[in-house]
């Protein structure tokens, strides 16, 4: 920062290294880290959802349209989650909570580089992009079972053992003039399709 370089000249020039110079360098340098971090931990809150750590809307909206920019092909998929409110009433919200916290991790787990999301309540999205098109999971189709697998496995929580499923919908591209509040919104109506058919499939592609 500026004030810092400032300090520095005036130290450098200062006599003899003058003791009292240094000593209000280094109280400067403790309030410029102090401002910097302080300036981290407000950013990180703004952008992320405080309950499971994941992105919030505000980060999908900031650094969504750079990833979908920079990817060959990417997919964008919204997720909402079957059975989360009888474990909800039954078990408390704390109980509740560590459900949604674990979906996240779950989530995130299955991508590499790429962005979870949680939008709120039990409806999570993420943008896909190749990076996360490894192993078993080398296509699109793949790659979303491969998360609705694992978001079903059965957890452990406060001696309960508890599980959920997701309905998920898709939307993929490449390059296409699409926003991320568009490619959201078909992503959500696809979602939609797959909870009301979800006892022929939980996984629905957007078919434009």
């Amino acid at each position: 920062m500026d004030i810092l370089s400032h300090a520095d000249r005036y130290a450098a020039a200062a006599p003899g290294g003058d003791g009292a110079v240094a000593a209000e360098l280094a109280r400067l340098r403790a309030y410029v880290d102090r401002l910097e971090s302080e300036r981290a931990a407000l950013w990180w809150a703004i952008h992320h959802d405080d309950l499971t750590g994941l992105a919030n809307r505000r980060l999908l909206n900031t650094v969504g349209p750079g990833m979908l920019r920079d990817a060959r092909r990417y997919a964008v998929l919204v997720l909402d989650l079957n059975g989360f409110k009888p474990v909800n009433d039954r078990y408390g919200h704390a109980v509740g909570d560590e459900v949604l916290c674990t979906v996240g991790r779950r989530l995130s787990g299955c991508l590499v580089d790429d962005l979870a999301v949680r939008l709120g309540g039990d409806e999570f999205a993420a943008i896909l992009t190749e990076s996360s098109l490894v192993g078993a999971s080398r296509d699109w189709p793949s790659l979303v079972r491969a998360i609705s697998e694992a978001l079903a496995e059965p957890m452990d929580i406060d001696g309960n053992r508890l599980a959920v499923t997701a309905s998920i919908g898709v939307t993929t591209g490449g390059r296409e003039p699409a926003t991320v509040t568009e490619l959201i919104r078909r992503a959500d109506l696809a979602m939609y399709h797959a909870k009301s058919n979800r006892y022929c499939s939980y996984i629905a592609f957007d078919q434009r």
